[in-house]
């Protein structure tokens, strides 16, 4: 048994948030180990998820996302019996209820999105491991691109479902809406870029 105090609030650096389609929701995650869902319109605290914890790092979430209908809430971090497997869970908003893991990964993943209609879950990865792309569905891999020369820490859609990624290997790598890359080019503002988004019209 690990004890933990529900203080309401994060009581660790915030790592990570996202908001729902039709932004009611904010989720947030922290080096405490939770992951908390307000309310976007009052700020109330709805609902605390927490993830299998142990001594130590384990627990502790580095990146959430949630799906644009706000069911759903992805979250990653240092997980399972040991800090080196790394895994994915997909916890029920409203409950907290664990629907599935996506385990085996060989590295940390360092940031979650969903595609705007929903329909996938895009990972980026640490090391030269790249993103791996989800069918939301049932969250069977349908896509990944491992040439990348360093960690991705970043990855966002636009409306049309295309998917821009960043990695410290000094690239911006644009996909298209089949996952194809389409361009891949250094980022003018230096060697590391971290994060990036879309424009409202794409």
């Amino acid at each position: 048994p690990i004890l933990r105090l529900e203080t309401g609030q994060h009581t660790a650096p915030v790592l990570g948030i996202a908001v729902d389609g039709k932004q009611r929701f904010l989720v947030s995650c922290s080096q405490d180990k939770a992951a908390c869902v307000y309310d976007i319109k009052t700020g109330r605290l709805l609902q605390t998820l927490r993830i299998p914890v142990e001594v130590g790092n384990v627990g502790v979430i580095y990146a959430v996302a949630i799906s644009p209908d706000g069911t759903t809430v992805a979250v990653v971090g240092f997980t399972g019996k040991k800090a080196e497997e790394k895994s994915i869970y997909l916890l029920e908003r409203n409950t907290g209820k664990m629907i599935k893991r996506i385990g085996g990964l060989p590295n940390t993943i360092t940031h979650l999105a969903y595609s705007p209609d929903g329909r996938y879950l895009a990972s980026t990865m640490g090391g030269s491991n790249g993103i791996r792309v989800y069918n939301a569905e049932n969250y069977r891999q349908i896509t990944s691109d491992v040439d990348y020369g360093n960690s991705s820490y970043w990855c966002s859609f636009d409306s049309s479902n295309r998917l821009v990624t960043t990695s410290v290997d000094g690239y911006i790598r644009l996909y298209n809406a089949d996952f194809k890359l389409i361009q891949k080019k250094r980022a003018p503002g230096g060697s590391h870029p971290y994060g990036t988004t879309f424009s409202p019209d794409g």
